[in-house]
């Protein structure tokens, strides 16, 4: 191809170019029509509340002097003699002994990666995928803020490894490194060991902290809070001393209730059961409605009972919460849009030039729009399509049509 040629084919593209986008920018600026670019839209119905925690609770006290390490995780079933925590004389010594645990528990792991039984006959790339995965787990639970996830998937991110270097003989054993692990513990713990034990004087439910509303909040009374009173809990006022020799709380029961005040919502009923999302982790429990009574003009005190127990509903007293309704997602249509062609509901929509009535799929009602069912079908409205707001006439090509 010559010069002259190639000359020629550039310009003709060139001009090709410019009138397109000349065509786009005459029919934008001279559409006079109002519209709207159909987008996504999610709407969901959760009633959100603070949520108070009650249980019958009795307080742990120990009368020594002292810095504690508990031995359980909060929310763990204890037996009567258990021990519940092991008590130190300063913070350097319960410090001093944490890192002797962390050396051993590192020497156990390397104990655990030489053995046979644990690399005989694994290839490198599963023990490859489970590395990745734990390290993916490290890096999701530190975003979360979960850091007890956090040291589980670091620690078997180390197990993993140290297996695959033995596996693709990098390490032929880890002797050395085990011995030198032992003995770090070992001067770890030289005159920094436990002064005292603090141990179950019943059975029941533990938990390692007070909050001093164990004496004010309990489920023989929770029927008689008013509005004031659980304003009160919530904004950490009223509180009642459990002295200085509380360490900590019992109960004898998994079950609690939740009580909170809540806008008036008729599809809240007694007796009926419910989703409910409590804390920053979006825990779900299904909970049961005990009791709806007026707070005021506006709202009403709601007492949900829970049968589940975990270390997120023990962690603290007062919960972000929601109730969980349903919930919607699709493409947002203005009210003032829908038309109808024949039975079938929808809209115009600007193609090119052109208008073309597009069905809508109604999936949720609002006061000045619906929300469409999100689909591929081209004969519905798709996801940015452009809207018309204003009514079709005949003019146009179209049939008639009529405003919802």
């Amino acid at each position: 191809m010559n010069t002259l040629t190639t000359r020629a084919l550039v310009t003709l593209l060139s001009v090709l170019i410019l009138f397109t986008i000349g065509s786009q920018i005459y029919y934008r600026v001279n559409d006079r029509h109002k519209t709207e670019e159909a987008v996504l839209c999610s709407i969901n119905e959760n009633i959100p509340f603070k949520g108070i925690v009650v249980r019958n609770e009795k307080v742990i006290t120990y009368s020594g002097s002292g810095v504690y390490e508990y031995l359980y995780r909060d929310g763990s079933k204890i037996s009567t003699g258990n021990k519940l925590a092991d008590v130190y004389s300063s913070t350097s010594d319960l410090l001093k002994k944490k890192q002797a645990d962390r050396y051993n528990s590192l020497a156990e792991y390397l104990e655990r990666a030489q053995n046979p039984g644990a690399s005989q006959y694994v290839q490198p790339e599963s023990i490859n995928a489970k590395i990745e995965a734990e390290y993916k787990k490290i890096i999701q639970n530190a975003q979360k803020g979960d850091l007890t996830a956090v040291s589980d998937a670091r620690d078997e991110f180390f197990l993993q490894s140290s297996i695959y270097n033995i596996i693709t003989e990098r390490s032929e054993n880890y002797a050395d490194e085990i011995a030198s692990l032992r003995s770090k513990a070992e001067k770890c713990l030289a005159g920094s060991g436990a002064v005292a034990e603090v141990e179950a004087s019943e059975s029941g439910y533990f938990v390692s902290y007070c909050d001093s509303y164990e004496k004010k909040l309990n489920l023989d009374n929770i029927d008689s809070l008013n509005k004031s009173d659980i304003e009160s809990v919530i904004n950490g006022e009223n509180k009642q001393d459990n002295g200085p020799n509380a360490i900590g709380k019992m109960f004898d029961d998994y079950n609690c209730e939740i009580i909170g005040i809540i806008r008036n919502d008729k599809r809240i009923t007694e007796g009926s059961s419910a989703t409910l999302s409590l804390g920053n982790k979006g825990s779900i429990y299904k909970v049961t409605v005990d009791s709806v009574k007026p707070a005021d003009e506006d709202n009403s005190i709601i007492i949900l009972s829970c049968n589940r127990l975990d270390s997120e509903i023990v962690s603290q007293r007062v919960f972000s919460c929601e109730l969980v309704f349903d919930n919607y997602q699709g493409i947002k249509v203005p009210r003032e849009a829908i038309r109808f062609k024949g039975d079938q509901k929808g809209v115009y929509v600007i193609l090119g030039n052109e208008y073309t009535f597009k069905n809508i799929d109604v999936i949720y009602e609002g006061s000045d729009f619906v929300i469409s069912r999100s689909t591929s079908d081209p004969n519905y409205l798709l996801l940015y399509d452009r809207i018309l707001l204003e009514a079709v006439s005949n003019q146009n090509g179209t049939d008639s049509e009529s405003s919802s």
